[in-house]
């Protein structure tokens, strides 16, 4: 039987962080996926997106299916929508792995989350 030994004295509150969060969510219409030969693509201005943020953050992206977020890469069988980035921009491609091409995913929501180095 295991028996609780006594508390010990309350730790110190931790600092401030050494990254900021920002987040944006927007919608990328039909008409914005351009066909590139086999695969479905966009590419969003995310200022956000910096070269401190590339070299030394993250960027987390996130697609809205129903009422639930799912992070990206994100596949069903071989069909996948995944995510890279560059200096202000967000690039988004959906693709078949396998077979021909998928059709265009339509109307997609996404959340993005860019955690920035403070300096």
């Amino acid at each position: 039987k295991d028996v609780a030994g006594p508390k010990g004295d309350p730790g110190t509150n931790g600092g401030t962080g050494n990254l900021k969060k920002s987040e944006r969510t927007f919608t990328v219409q039909a008409s914005s996926w351009m066909n590139n030969w086999g695969f479905y693509s966009t590419n969003v201005y995310f200022p956000e997106i910096t070269n401190d943020v590339i070299t030394k953050g993250e960027v987390k992206v996130y697609m809205q299916i129903g009422t639930q977020w799912w992070s990206l890469p994100y596949a069903v069988g071989d069909i996948m929508m995944h995510q890279s980035i560059e200096l202000d921009y967000l690039h988004l491609n959906y693709s078949r792995i396998h077979g021909v091409p998928p059709s265009s995913p339509g109307v997609v929501t996404f959340r993005v989350v860019v955690f920035a180095p403070v300096n």
